[in-house]
């Protein structure tokens, strides 16, 4: 099963959350969360595995920005078995 992409803006509420997002040297790192589609892997794809099929794709956590970068302009891969909604997630960096 593959859900239909959907792309998540950050929308910060403060002026501290407004500052922590961004990157000085990198315009794409922050701006590569999602819902569903196909993940963008960073790395080789590892695709998790759970009542003996593959697991679904539900989203992709971007690092935030400068302050709170993970692992080199990283991001967090989550899946879902959606038999028995075990979830599997995993970080890949550059």
């Amino acid at each position: 099963m593959e859900i239909p992409e959907i792309k998540l803006v950050p929308a910060p509420d403060t002026p501290e959350a407004k500052a922590a997002i961004g990157y000085r040297y990198n315009n794409d790192a922050g701006n590569r969360h999602k819902l569903g589609g196909s993940p963008d892997f960073i790395q080789g794809a590892e695709w998790p595995i759970c009542c003996e099929g593959k697991t679904t794709f539900y989203a992709q956590i971007d690092s935030i920005g400068d302050d709170y970068d993970l692992a080199d302009c990283g991001m967090i891969y989550v899946f879902v078995c959606f038999r028995c909604f075990e979830t599997r997630s995993f970080l890949h960096a550059y």
